[in-house]
């Protein structure tokens, strides 16, 4: 069979290692919003119990009264604060665009190993990588999450380094 050019070969080549990065990068994202989205309903959690022993303990003691609004002011700061931020969600949506991306990269490795052993035919390559790229596009359009210049060049450089390795180049 006729190879694939270099342009798609590369690009291939550079799917393969921006999908890597994907699945460690939004894995990490969501790990990181599930312990926040875990950690403000702990304090919530906390705050309503501290709550109600602090009204309890100011039916006897009058000036612990103060202590139970600034307590109760501090559990709705933390009940806004859950609403605003929904963690859970982002961690949803995050984790499961890194599943998406994981699919595609395991159908960006069939891709390449097509490529590299002359398998595929340069028009059905480009036809395939054309296809990961618009679901792949369609997949992180939904992810909106906070950028992290050092996690992204961490996982950059641990996914790069990995497909180098699975593939022998250096």
């Amino acid at each position: 069979m006729e190879p694939v050019s270099d342009q798609t070969r590369i690009a291939v080549w550079q799917a393969l290692c921006d999908l890597e990065r994907n699945v460690r990068y939004y894995g990490a994202l969501a790990d990181r919003c599930r312990r926040r989205h875990r950690w403000l309903r702990f304090a919530i959690l906390t705050s309503v119990v501290m709550e109600a022993g602090v009204v309890y303990f100011a039916m006897t003691n009058p000036w612990a009264s103060y202590i139970a609004m600034a307590l109760g002011a501090l559990l709705v700061a933390l009940a806004v604060w859950d609403a605003l931020s929904d963690y859970a969600e982002d961690a949803a949506t995050l984790r499961v665009t890194g599943f998406i991306c994981n699919d595609l990269g395991r159908e960006t490795e069939v891709l390449w190993r097509s490529i590299e052993t002359y398998t595929i035919t340069p028009t059905d390559a480009e036809a395939q990588w054309l296809s990961i790229m618009d679901r792949w596009a369609r997949a992180t359009q939904r992810a909106r999450p906070e950028i992290d210049h050092r996690l992204n060049l961490q996982t950059t450089v641990d996914a790069n380094q990995d497909i180098a390795n699975r593939y022998a180049l250096q």
